[in-house]
């Protein structure tokens, strides 16, 4: 990796990176920067949200100097990006949901060998309109894949988020919602499958700044060998979102003692009439259950 773009990584020292070591992840790599041959004709949001209060919004810039690819979605359908070894990658996507329409996206982010995939997405859900939105991310082993999502929703919007994580040396979803109607609905549900020495980091700011909307987020995890997984979930309500209804929930299961979990749930509250609440468990696995699935002579890997 080029030490010019090195030195513009997000470091652990910053607050929402303090678990996640990306300079060390792509040191080692040695990539040329790629395009998918997506073109390069839409208007991007240059400036990242939340980039002033939290000021460790480096990938989106990176993302926005160095894209050569760009797509804009408006209708339901499968997207498939899929890296190549020793390339640098930095697609952007633009969803648009006109008001009250209604729109599914499969999104399957794939790759081989040793890449770094640096994506953002803009998503913008109008007045009664509805996304729902599914990604797949089986990228190599070797792959490092990083994300920023901005999505904003109208009145009486509804965003429905699902990612399944299976594959990558390195993930981090980073995700910022802007609920800016009032009565809109965000949902954000996601499932970590990791093993070997992966690593996952799922990193949420929600900001309720409309009154009568609710978000939810729900993630699972389960880690075995050395594997590491991140969640950091934070609702942020606004003065005017009163009657504001924010919940969130990670679990996580460790099937080895060398696999770790961090987890740091956070609200931030400004109004009084709000039902906010958030929970969290890590543990490992219940050996009874195990004992008798083994007694009945399923081998203990299948078993856990």
């Amino acid at each position: 990796m080029q030490p010019e773009l090195l030195e513009k990584l997000p470091t652990p020292k910053l607050e929402r990176w303090k678990y996640t070591n990306l300079p060390a992840a792509l040191k080692k790599l040695d990539l040329t920067p790629a395009a998918f041959g997506w073109g390069d004709n839409i208007a991007r949001e240059t400036h990242a949200p939340g980039a002033d209060q939290y000021r460790d919004t480096m990938l989106w810039d990176i993302a926005s100097n160095m894209s050569k690819d760009a797509r804009y979605v408006d209708k339901s359908g499968d997207i498939s990006v899929h890296a190549l070894g020793g390339k640098l990658y930095n697609p952007w996507m633009k969803f648009h949901v006109k008001q009250a329409n209604e729109i599914t996206v499969i999104e399957r982010q794939s790759g081989e060998g040793e890449y770094w995939k640096n994506g953002v997405s803009e998503i913008t859900v109008e007045d009664g309109a509805v996304m729902r939105h599914y990604r797949l991310v089986e990228e190599s082993e070797k792959g490092v894949s990083t994300s920023f999502t901005h999505i904003r929703l109208g009145r009486d919007s509804r965003y429905e988020g699902f990612t399944l994580t299976t594959g990558a040396g390195l993930t981090r979803h980073q995700t910022h919602v802007e609920m800016t109607g009032q009565g809109a609905e965000c949902t954000l549900n996601g499932i970590n499958l990791l093993s070997g020495d992966q690593h996952a980091d799922t990193t949420i700011t929600i900001e309720h700044q409309a009154p009568n909307g609710a978000s939810r987020q729900g993630y699972k995890s389960v880690l075995t060998g050395r594997s590491r997984g991140v969640f950091q979930g934070k609702v942020h309500v606004h003065q005017a979102a009163q009657k504001t209804d924010g919940y969130q929930l990670s679990n996580a299961l460790l099937l080895s003692k060398f696999a770790q979990m961090d987890t740091k749930p956070e609200l931030e509250i400004y109004a009084d009439d709000v039902k906010c609440s958030h929970g969290a468990t890590t543990g490992r696995l219940d050996e009874e259950p195990l004992f008798y699935l083994r007694s009945r002579g399923i081998p203990e890997n299948q078993a856990r």
